[in-house]
């Protein structure tokens, strides 16, 4: 079954210096007009030259390409499982700071673990690429205000765990490390890439939980390929030599194995998902699949939070903390 809700942002509460470009889609800054009804935000916004490493990417990608598609097709698959490390805002370090940090030894590296009161009832938070753990830090306190002990951990590669590399199987060995520290999850709240490991470990690995939260979740791993690819603007055949690569590494079954829509059929475990129609990262259409694929799943749709902002709305707070309980 499949619910329907909507919620919209008041323009009141949106402030210019939320606004970011889209670094998948687009090289311009773009504004949703109901992000604010000041009208000088819209003379604000013009097309920017896309950043200095970002031509420089492009550029090399098409000499190498022009060399040799298979040479271009090797190092793109480098890049592809490097894991950016950003610089952590204010307001994650605050939520950092707030709670018990653990290291988890791992085959990895030490897996950074952050544990925030302490119930029998567990809330675990799931980044997405190149995030964090207390990336997700706004949905702490409304949770221990209901009684839950809240989890998060920074996947390999990420924020304070080692490595500069990571996939969804590393992702997933380090789900498992960290549950065996912490004890049973009795919910999961994941966002973006983390949705796709989230549904990979339940139907390919024993992990269990009782209710399941996805916030702009793709569906397809192809999906980010292809949006990868047009953005790096990597032709057909290099592309194809990538493929070939991550099938050789990780089984010609890869694509399938971690498709959100795919691995959630006939799943019985009640899911909230939650897309905003504004989403340029991961279009909207992605988590409608996514809830049309899951049995027992509400859709909960947004306006106006983009892929990142969504993680700090306080209505869709709210509509997580109450379909919690």
């Amino acid at each position: 079954m499949i619910m329907v809700m909507a919620v919209k942002v008041d323009p009141k509460n949106t402030s210019h210096h939320d606004i970011r470009p889209d670094i998948l889609g687009s090289d311009s800054v773009t504004v949703d007009k109901t992000l604010s009804s000041n009208k000088s935000h819209q003379a604000q916004i013009k097309r920017r030259k896309p950043p200095l490493v970002l031509r420089w990417l492009r550029f090399s990608f098409r000499v190498q390409s022009l060399v040799s598609s298979r040479w271009a097709g090797w190092h793109l698959f480098k890049l592809w499982f490097t894991s950016p490390k950003h610089p952590e805002p204010k307001r994650e370090q605050h939520w950092r700071e707030d709670a018990q940090f653990i290291s988890i030894p791992h085959l990895y590296g030490p897996i950074a673990t952050y544990k925030w009161g302490n119930s029998q009832n567990t809330i675990l938070l799931l980044h997405g690429w190149s995030g964090r753990g207390p990336q997700m830090g706004a949905f702490v306190a409304p949770l221990l205000e209901r009684g839950y002990q809240v989890i998060a951990f920074d996947a390999p590669g990420h924020g304070r765990t080692p490595g500069t590399t990571s996939s969804v199987f590393k992702m997933s060995d380090a789900l498992h490390a960290v549950i065996k520290e912490v004890g049973p999850i009795n919910a999961v709240i994941a966002h973006s890439f983390g949705c796709i490991l989230l549904a990979y470990a339940l139907k390919h690995t024993d992990f269990k939980t009782d209710k399941a939260i996805c916030i702009s979740s793709p569906t397809t791993p192809l999906f980010l390929v292809d949006r990868f690819c047009s953005f790096m603007r990597i032709n057909d055949k290099v592309k194809q030599h990538f493929m070939r690569y991550t099938e050789a590494k990780f089984n010609n079954d890869v694509w399938d194995k971690l498709s959100a829509d795919k691995n959630v059929q006939g799943m019985s475990l009640p899911a909230l998902i939650i897309h905003d129609e504004d989403d340029h990262d991961v279009p909207c259409q992605l988590g409608q699949q996514l809830a049309e694929a899951w049995p027992d799943s509400h859709l909960h749709l947004t306006k106006g939070l983009g892929h990142r902002r969504i993680l700090r709305n306080k209505h869709v707070i709210q509509a997580v903390t109450d379909f919690l309980d």
